[in-house]
């Protein structure tokens, strides 16, 4: 007799489809091993460390999906719809208020979560000839984020494009491409900056009183933000 095994075969399975990716998959609870992984990176501050222990999670839990390869707003959106089936769909996140720095602590039902994905273009002229194609950051993207914000820009960009020719942004090194971001306008290094600003996200409202008997709200709508 197999125990392990045996309890495996057990596993509740849920059946959807990834919001932003429309990739069909089944998953499975997080179990007690994965939680201890994920109780554990509460204690490091280190993003990369976070999201890579996260993925390493959602990859064994979600079938067919290499979730270090797709947008990390999808990859939190389904860390919080896997972590509704696996502890429970409610949660409760401490805030401050942004007015009066009180910490209030919320509800939050993440049966309620929706990924909100706004219309834009990811290709977006940087000059009367050149445009760009973008691409929205991955996990493997995530180290960039406590640099330079060139560093990750520059690992987002797809190609470029004139009106006789389009470049691959493989063929360039990311030091001539960080360069290139340098010496654009900043009109369109504004745009650049719009379409990351702009990413998808999981927003979710929480309502509280202060103690001036205020009542105020505010939106959450990153990782940390559910689990402060």
């Amino acid at each position: 007799m197999n125990l392990k095994n045996i309890l495996h075969d057990s596993l509740p399975t849920y059946i959807t489809t990834l919001p932003y990716s429309k990739v069909k998959t089944k998953f499975r609870p997080f179990l007690v091993k994965e939680e201890k992984k994920l109780l554990i990176l509460e204690e490091t501050s280190n993003k990369k460390e976070i999201y890579n222990g996260i993925v390493e999670v959602l990859n064994s839990c979600y079938e067919n999906i290499d979730f270090s390869k797709i947008p990390i707003f999808e990859v939190e959106y389904c860390f919080l719809k896997l972590r509704a089936k696996s502890v429970g769909e409610i949660i409760t996140p401490k805030i401050t208020c942004p007015v009066t720095k009180e910490n209030h602590v919320v509800e939050i039902d993440l049966n309620k979560l929706e990924l909100n994905i706004p219309k834009q273009d990811n290709i977006i002229a940087v000059g009367k000839n050149l445009k760009i194609k973008l691409k929205y950051p991955t996990v493997n993207d995530i180290s960039e984020l406590s640099k330079n914000i060139n560093d990750l820009i520059a690992n987002c960009i797809v190609y470029f494009e004139t009106p006789d020719e389009k470049a691959e942004a493989s063929n360039f090194s990311k030091e001539e491409i960080i360069d290139f971001l340098d010496h654009l306008t900043v009109e369109y290094y504004q745009k650049i900056l719009e379409f990351f600003e702009n990413m998808p996200s999981s927003p979710i409202t929480v309502n509280y009183t202060t103690q001036d008997g205020v009542q105020r709200s505010l939106v959450l709508k990153n990782l940390k933000d559910f689990f402060s």
